[in-house]
């Protein structure tokens, strides 16, 4: 504990020496083999890092940073399921690594590297197995709440509670004594040195029957030591137990990974009392879903009485909403989402002919809370704003970057002048989502090498006055199809697709780039290539015509960049480089604009 209390002063310390500086963040990257992030700003920042549990996550956060694009959510699949990237206050940005369930990350593992002031590294140890020990210490403030309120039922005269977090022993004393623990098949025996229980409480036990908990039992082992055994169900999880002050004194139980996931659906019963019980035959129709109360409210109209039930699907990270009894109104009104809503993503569909799914992804830094009905027509799910965390939460020392100044946002290169307002470059970034496009040396997937080449150049083009969307804006998968309507939709002056090259993982020695076109795409393919080339030392395989179907079936000029090869032996290496797809981007914008100055009008 004192070890953990150094380092959070230490990281006190290290943010008051904060320089007032404020930039946007450009760029960042995962390298999921070296398990290495990147991120680059446009002026200097001192990031800020800890590590969250329950589920673990390592939260990054940039003061005076801006975003200025939308939060990005990119699936790994592994012990790192997913990087998140948000905009947490109006002027911190924030990256969220979260790790699969059952892992956590050493604090003291975890190394910042600041290349420059604007240019950090982060080099994350292998995630490891979360011990009973590593649990109790990473217990969040919110789950000993859940587990010391709400009782839903109690035994032993209302001193031992089941709670909407696990379960509560009131015992109007505390203790600082050490808690260990032994399973022995399905009986876990929490052991606590110097505690007395009550008298009324000695060898006494329970039938629970509650978050895959059969029995409970209380024993006074000896004069200053109390034991609590548990008898689990095959399936029960692992349990933690640990001291509160809360009510004058108690122990709280709580299961890894929260009570949410113990009931039989895969959404907990978070159910809202009935006011009155649908007896007709007739649906309730749900006719709205909006923000409300500041956006602190997401309010479900019905045009009649409403039955819910809430809860968390946590594999899919969705809170889910059923409705009974219900049909949606066809069409349903439902809330205009922009970047700074609390809310990412609602999905609403009938579920079965009867009931109604409404499925939220809350906003990076919002927190779901509780499903209340404030009137028979109304439904309102709580949407909480997270204050940076503290307490609990194991600080990681990020070291000041090394003594380079900040880059001046003033100077820059020579400004780029449009020969119109209202230019349109489409970037697809190929593959994606259950796509991963080719796999070369190492296991590299051709969908992380592209996506943050294709987004340092959007951000390069817009920089210099170009309008651009993406076919795709994080890792999800887009038909070819989807990806020419997208731009024969919008107009776009420009169609520029990056992939990367593969052959077979036996013919190392094939590198290079190659740059396709199909009939007016021939100059636009060239200047790319010739910008590519100018700025990179790689092979030469040429510009050639290609009847790749997002080239022959966009209506505007249109090229595809094969950035190397993930199988080539000189190739493979430069891709997995962050720095060298930072100039690959930088060339192809380049060849971008050079081709916009000189052929359109």
């Amino acid at each position: 504990m004192k070890f953990f209390w150094f380092f959070l002063t230490l990281l006190t310390v290290s943010t008051w020496q904060i320089p007032a500086w404020a930039g946007e963040l450009v760029f960042w990257d995962f390298n999921e083999q070296r398990r290495q992030l990147q991120f680059r700003t446009d002026g200097g920042v001192q990031p800020q890092a800890q590590l969250i549990p329950n589920p673990s996550r390592l939260v990054i956060d940039l003061p005076g940073t801006t975003l200025n694009r939308s939060l990005v959510d990119r699936s790994y699949g592994g012990k790192i399921r997913t990087i998140r990237l948000g905009q947490f206050t109006s002027d911190t940005a924030r990256l969220v690594v979260e790790l699969a369930p059952g892992y956590t990350l050493d604090p003291d593992q975890i190394k910042f590297a600041g290349q420059s002031s604007s240019n950090w590294v982060v080099d994350i140890p292998e995630p490891e197995r979360i011990t009973s020990d590593q649990s109790s210490q990473r217990i969040t403030d919110e789950q000993i709440g859940e587990a010391i309120s709400q009782a839903e039922d109690g035994f032993l005269d209302d001193r031992l509670q089941v709670t909407k977090g696990g379960f509560y022993l009131r015992l109007n004393t505390t203790s600082t004594g050490r808690v260990t623990s032994r399973q022995d098949g399905d009986r876990l025996e929490f052991t606590f040195n110097g505690l007395q229980l009550p008298q009324e409480l000695t060898n006494q036990s329970v039938d629970v029957n509650r978050y895959k908990v059969q029995q409970i039992a209380l024993s006074q082992t000896s004069r200053n030591q109390a034991r609590i055994s548990l008898q689990l169900e095959e399936d029960s999880p692992k349990w933690r137990a640990l001291y509160s002050d809360y009510g004058g004194g108690g122990i709280v139980l709580i299961p890894a990974g929260g009570t949410s996931n113990l009931e039989a659906r895969d959404v907990s019963p978070q159910s809202i009392p009935d006011r009155v019980v649908q007896t007709n035959s007739e649906l309730t129709t749900v006719s709205a879903v909006d923000l409300a109360n500041n956006d602190t409210r997401l309010i479900v109209r019905g045009n009649d009485r409403l039955q819910a039930s809430g809860g968390w699907n946590r594999d899919a990270g969705l809170y889910q909403i059923r409705i009974e009894n219900a049909e949606l109104a066809q069409p349903v009104d439902g809330p205009d989402l922009n970047t700074s809503s609390p809310v990412s993503r609602i999905s609403m569909r009938q579920e079965t002919n009867t009931t109604v799914l409404i499925q939220v992804e809350p906003a990076l830094g919002v927190q779901i809370g509780r499903l209340e009905q404030p009137s028979d027509r109304l439904i309102s799910l709580e949407l909480n704003r997270l204050r940076a965390a503290t307490g609990n939460n194991n600080p990681v020392f990020v070291p000041p970057a090394q003594n380079i100044p900040p880059q001046n946002p003033n100077v820059s290169s020579p400004t780029f002048n449009p020969p119109r307002s209202n230019i349109m470059v489409m970037i697809d970034p190929g593959h994606g989502g259950k796509d991963p496009g080719a796999v070369g040396i190492g296991g590299l997937q051709e969908k992380n090498v592209i996506f943050p080449i294709s987004q340092e150049v959007t951000r390069i083009l817009q920089q210099n006055g170009i309008g651009v969307r993406m076919t795709r804006d994080s890792d999800y998968f887009v038909s070819l199809a989807g990806r020419t309507e997208l731009a024969n939709r919008a107009d776009a002056d420009l169609f520029v697709s990056i992939h990367a090259n593969a052959i077979s993982l036996s013919r190392p020695e094939v590198n290079g780039l190659e740059v396709y076109y199909f009939q007016s795409g021939k100059t636009l393919a060239q200047t790319i290539h010739r910008n590519i080339l100018s700025s990179i030392s790689m092979r030469d395989r040429g510009v050639k015509t290609a009847r790749f179907y997002v080239l022959r079936n966009t209506a505007m000029p249109s090229a595809l960049v094969e950035v190397g090869f993930v199988t080539g032996r000189e190739d493979a290496p430069n891709l997995s480089s962050p720095a060298h797809r930072s100039r690959m981007a930088q060339a192809i914008a380049n060849g971008i604009l050079e081709y916009i100055q000189t052929n359109v009008r």
